[in-house]
């Protein structure tokens, strides 16, 4: 978990870096390592506006040629803690919005964190070099076909093989 103490905080501006470790934000931790994430938090009596950077090493696969490989990822959010009151005001609108109560000491930035860099992965994964690499675009016999096809292609109608 990735919790921020802002009962200790005056009123005013605040940076903070954490590394926090990939299971600490439910992520793969054969997926993600060495995350950062640098924090500004706008602290104001009843409300805590916080901007954050996630940083990260990603290892993906490639979708050309399923090989594994290492690519850095990164990823902003900016979210409002704010009174109950406000939140209800604002939240049809704006899903960054949360709820912050009078007697909470902290706030939670897991899925905020893990959020981000869930979404900072590419949705195409193309390894270095993986566009140069010629693949295969035929599989199987080149010789013709399979014979053991043949039954089937007679039970199609209309098929020249049925007719004879």
């Amino acid at each position: 978990m990735l919790r921020i103490d802002v009962a200790s905080l005056k009123p005013g501006s605040h940076r903070l870096d954490v590394r926090p470790s990939a299971e600490a934000l439910d992520l793969d931790a054969a997926v993600f390592r060495d995350i950062a994430v640098a924090l500004r938090l706008d602290v104001q009596p009843g409300r805590v506006l916080v901007r954050l950077k996630a940083e990260a090493i990603a290892t993906l696969e490639c979708d050309r040629t399923l090989v594994l490989f290492d690519r850095p990822i990164e990823g902003r959010y900016t979210v409002l803690y704010a009174a109950p009151a406000l939140v209800a005001e604002l939240e049809p609108a704006h899903d960054d919005v949360r709820p912050l109560l009078p007697s909470d000491q902290e706030i939670d930035l897991t899925d905020v964190v893990r959020d981000t860099l869930m979404l900072a992965v590419p949705v195409r994964k193309v390894a270095p070099g993986a566009e140069e690499v010629a693949l295969p675009l035929r599989f199987g016999d080149e010789g013709g076909v399979d014979p053991r096809w043949e039954a089937l292609r007679r039970l199609r109608p209309g098929d020249e093989v049925n007719e004879g």
